[in-house]
């Protein structure tokens, strides 16, 4: 990509340096190491990442120092590109768009992808509401000599099987704050597990009449069940699903997006929606804080 192109609508390389120090530090860089506030600024990395030095441990950081943009070859403006742009374009899109190699922008996407799910912890607690949704996703990306991956299993209907490109997501969401959390199952045979999983103890779990939730509340982490059955009603005072259907909405709207996507990677397209939908003020902020050393 020349240099005029780059200028049409990459943001200015400083200003995302500044707005990733401030995200990072606030107004005091404090060493990645040792928190020490103690540091001195020593020059500038290949990158024009500010480099420092901290008189407390000894150590050199800079700014990309345990990011995720540290140990990727694109420019800090070109990731924030890619970063906002995966909000609602294809990878091969973006690629083009930067004319950059697709396989290197894909990595990065992948990299972006797994830190959203890596963020927050998340746990059931109070009343929770757990349903399934079915997504067509196949084999995108994988060739195959006698059919086209988008041709296979794509058009059944009902229930399906990870196996029948027809992968089942298992949606939580917690009724007083509305966080969700997207389980990409390969069936549901073990849905109870994984609800329990994550529950607290003091979980009152609203579902359908899917006999997959049979006995739940028998299980670890859950105190009560409340089952309403969609043929007669989806309403029964608290009993309802109403607000995995809202998050489920969003899921087929952001999937829609992408022209398709491998059931290989859809957990990690499904935990880039989390953290937009349970952080949708500073879930951007939220990625540029995120140290990737743990």
């Amino acid at each position: 990509m020349d240099e005029k192109s780059a200028q049409v609508f990459l943001p200015p390389r400083e200003r995302c340096f500044e707005r990733l120090r401030l995200a990072r530090f606030g107004e005091t860089v404090t060493c990645v190491h040792c928190e020490s506030d103690d540091v001195v600024k020593r020059g500038t990395t290949g990158k024009d990442a500010q480099q420092y030095w901290c008189k407390e441990c000894e150590t050199y950081f800079n700014d990309l120092t345990n990011t995720i943009f540290g140990q990727h070859r694109f420019k800090l403006e070109e990731m924030f590109y890619i970063v906002k742009e995966m909000r609602s374009e294809p990878t091969a899109q973006i690629a083009r768009d930067l004319g950059r190699d697709y396989e290197a922008v894909l990595n990065f996407v992948h990299k972006v992808q797994d830190v959203s799910g890596e963020i927050d912890e998340f746990e059931l607690y109070d009343v929770c509401e757990a349903d399934e949704i079915y997504v067509t996703a196949g084999e995108k990306g994988i060739e195959d000599e006698g059919q086209s991956p988008r041709e296979r299993g794509l058009k059944k209907k009902g229930r399906g099987r990870f196996e029948s490109d027809k992968p089942p997501v298992l949606t939580l969401v917690r009724r007083d704050d509305g966080r969700v959390l997207f389980l990409v199952c390969k069936d549901l045979q073990d849905a109870d597990e994984d609800i329990a999983e994550y529950s607290d103890g003091s979980v009152i779990l609203c579902t359908d009449d899917y006999t997959i939730y049979d006995e739940i509340e028998e299980k670890e982490g859950v105190d009560g069940h409340l089952a309403v059955t969609h043929s007669d009603t989806y309403v029964i005072g608290d009993a309802h699903t109403n607000t995995c259907e809202n998050r489920h909405s969003f899921l087929r709207q952001w999937l829609a997006k992408f022209r398709g996507v491998s059931k290989h990677h859809l957990q990690r397209y499904l935990n880039f929606l989390e953290l937009k939908l349970n952080e949708p003020d500073s879930w951007f902020e939220k990625l540029l804080c995120y140290n990737v050393s743990g």
